[in-house]
């Protein structure tokens, strides 16, 4: 059984010159065990502003920045039953549906499931770093190639394994653009 390895490697693609070079190192007998999210969650992340989300009920509620290309600098809100809102989370990964919209959120691969806290210097989900976790909100026929953000999960419930409420918020920006969507999400059964 490998025990450990120290290795170097270069990398080309499409037969360019320029290069990725990288080092491994890594120990099986490493007791480094990657952390779970920050909680408490920091202050000053961006939330909804007072009065502009239901005060009941399930939501999705997305406000792009100017110059933001999924949202379009404009603001959404849906809430059933005008629309149905989907949600599933199998083990770490939450995905949720609304409208023409989807998401994908990724929690880090040393907890089982979603967890209260907050997830962030993340990048575009399925692209990201499994230590740390990933995102990716898109729709309306736009997407990012690169992304980067954060997530932070304010409530979260299980039933016998099952997810049956979660109330998060979010901050994605695309290819490195300083404009961004946040949303805001909140589902029960």
């Amino acid at each position: 059984a490998l025990v450990g390895i120290d290795l170097r490697f270069e990398q080309h693609c499409e037969g360019q010159t320029p290069a990725l070079h990288g080092t491994i190192h890594w120990a099986a007998d490493d007791p480094t065990v990657p952390p779970g999210p920050v909680n408490p969650i920091p202050d000053g992340l961006w939330a909804p502003t007072a009065g502009s989300t239901p005060a009941t009920g399930n939501f999705v509620y997305l406000q792009s920045d100017a110059g933001d290309y999924i949202g379009q600098g404009q603001t959404y809100t849906y809430t059933p039953p005008g629309t149905t809102i989907s949600v599933s989370a199998p083990s770490r990964v939450l995905s949720v549906s609304v409208g023409d919209w989807s998401g994908t959120f990724e929690t880090m691969n040393s907890i089982p499931d979603l967890e209260v806290g907050y997830y962030g210097d993340l990048l575009r989900y399925p692209f990201n770093n499994p230590t740390k976790g990933g995102l990716s909100w898109y729709g309306q026929g736009r997407g990012c190639n690169t992304l980067t953000g954060w997530f932070a999960i304010d409530s979260v419930t299980y039933q016998n394994g099952v997810l049956t409420g979660i109330d998060m918020r979010f901050e994605q920006h695309c290819e490195g653009g300083t404009a961004a969507l946040h949303g805001a999400i909140r589902w029960s059964q």
